[in-house]
């Protein structure tokens, strides 16, 4: 990143439109005649890279500080009867504008100048103001969503796109599908280590802004990894790995009581009841068989179950480890607009909680504006998902539409995720050979292996109904034509 001053009038100090130009067009530029200097041009066209900052002054009056967010773009001519009069131009965001109690900038003359040297009034001048607004940025902003992710080339992913959707997607896909790596890749986006000036991956976001009252669509790629716009997007991602981490749960529990006991002055009990509550809130659809109980002076951390017996957090099922651990953290660290990244959620979780798991995100997420993204394997939180959650890895790419919601768990296994087998291979052997013997009309020796094999499944089996009405049927046939 690099600081650098500029005028943008076209040869006219009483121009005035600067603000108007930056409001509305959101670009800075330099005309291509012998007033701007053939030196300050070159600059303009080859010096100044994305992420550099540039303090936008008339004379001595400073007007806004920007952030250079894109390429070089020329037009080719000059027409001062625009608004955007200048041939060479560059988008940018601005970071702030400058107040009536704006002190002079320092170093009023050149159209263009690069700051290099640390030491001088100029340079201190834009770095003290780039600091102070940046605080003043994340003020501006509330809420981050993921539109869009391209990766050129990473691992596995070759000219990779995916699109995301708000406020769940659901990522599936075959073992070694690059589920993990794209939260991971997500995750560490902006300090990624790879050939910046070549990598075109590019991950689209829209950040709310407060002071326009709507997203503003963002494009983050590695040029410019160290911006305002990729430091909010690092600070509002949340990845949440497989495992349960139980330990950091029991420590953040343990300080979130002291925290709000001190912040909202409130005795022990009450925290804890508010704990409870938030419990039985949470997970009132899964029929959760332990409450919390309290945290003690050693910050030992205790529930209790629907017997009235009390033990330490540590001797929860593995289930309802994962559940706290991911679930109850994300209510009680009072996460909001935000990106939360989950890999496979349904780890040690009942099939019966994996059908319900999804709603309680949906829920998280659409109660504090976040957009959460899950990688799993589970067929129950596929089929739990709203179709337009849905993306399925292939080797080919990525498909969108499919049509999962309210499909049976054996269909889900098959057509979506490409299980070839949904039983044991043995027995679909045996369910082939019965049917052949039926179609043959060898009907002793196929109701013989039938009965057999009824003994090992069962006779209410929906694959041995089938063959014994088969059977019937093709007993009938046969004796009418004998």
């Amino acid at each position: 990143m690099t600081y650098w001053h500029m005028q943008l009038h076209p040869d006219d100090k009483n121009w005035g439109k600067e603000k108007e130009l930056l409001n509305d067009l959101s670009l800075i530029g330099i005309g291509n005649d012998w007033k701007s200097g053939e030196s300050q041009i070159n600059n303009f066209k080859k010096d100044m890279k994305v992420n550099d900052i540039v303090l936008i002054r008339s004379g001595e009056t400073p007007i806004a500080l920007v952030e250079v967010v894109g390429e070089l773009e020329d037009i080719l001519d000059n027409d001062f009867t625009r608004l955007d009069w200048f041939r060479y131009r560059r988008k940018v965001n601005v970071l702030d504008f400058a107040n009536d109690k704006q002190q002079p900038f320092p170093q009023p003359r050149g159209t263009l100048q690069k700051l290099i040297n640390k030491t001088t009034d100029s340079y201190r001048y834009i770095e003290s103001w780039y600091q102070k607004i940046s605080p003043s940025f994340y003020k501006k902003q509330d809420g981050l969503k993921i539109e869009n992710l391209y990766i050129q080339k990473f691992k596995i992913f070759n000219e990779f796109n995916l699109k995301f959707a708000t406020p769940i997607t659901i990522i599936a896909g075959i073992n070694g599908s690059g589920k993990t790596t794209i939260l991971e890749y997500i995750k560490n986006f902006t300090n990624f280590i790879s050939d910046k000036d070549n990598d075109r991956s590019i991950i689209n976001v829209k950040i709310f802004n407060k002071n326009y009252k709507k997203y503003k669509g963002e494009t983050l790629r590695y040029s410019n990894s160290q911006s305002l716009e990729a430091k909010y997007f690092n600070d509002h991602i949340y990845y949440f790995s497989t495992g349960t981490s139980i330990s950091d749960l029991k420590i953040f529990i343990a300080k979130y009581t002291k925290k709000v006991i001190y912040e909202e002055d409130l005795k022990p009990s009450e925290v804890f009841d508010k704990i409870r509550e938030s419990i039985d809130r949470i997970f009132q659809d899964l029929d959760i068989l332990i409450t919390f109980e309290k945290v003690d002076k050693q910050d030992n951390v205790y529930f209790r179950n629907k017997k009235g017996e009390i033990f330490t957090i540590d001797e929860l099922s593995t289930g309802e480890k994962t559940l706290l651990s991911k679930v109850l953290y994300l209510y009680l660290k009072d996460i909001k607009d935000s990106v939360i990244l989950i890999d496979e959620p349904e780890l040690s979780l009942h099939p019966a909680w994996q059908n319900r798991v999804l709603k309680l995100y949906e829920n998280f997420a659409k109660e504090n504006n976040c957009q959460i993204i899950i990688a799993t394997h589970s067929p129950h939180i596929i089929g739990s998902a709203k179709n337009e959650y849905i993306r399925i890895l292939t080797e080919d790419g990525v498909i969108n539409d499919v049509t999962a919601y309210g499909r049976d768990i054996e269909w889900v296994l098959e057509e979506v995720m490409g299980a070839n087998y949904t039983r044991e291979k043995s027995i679909l052997d045996k369910f082939d050979e019965i049917q052949e013997l039926i179609n043959d009309s060898k009907l002793n020796e196929a109701e013989e292996k039938l009965n057999a094999l009824e003994n090992i499944i069962g006779s209410h089996d929906k694959e041995i109904l089938k063959l014994r009405n088969d059977l019937a049927f093709q007993r009938i046939d046969f004796e009418e034509d004998n």
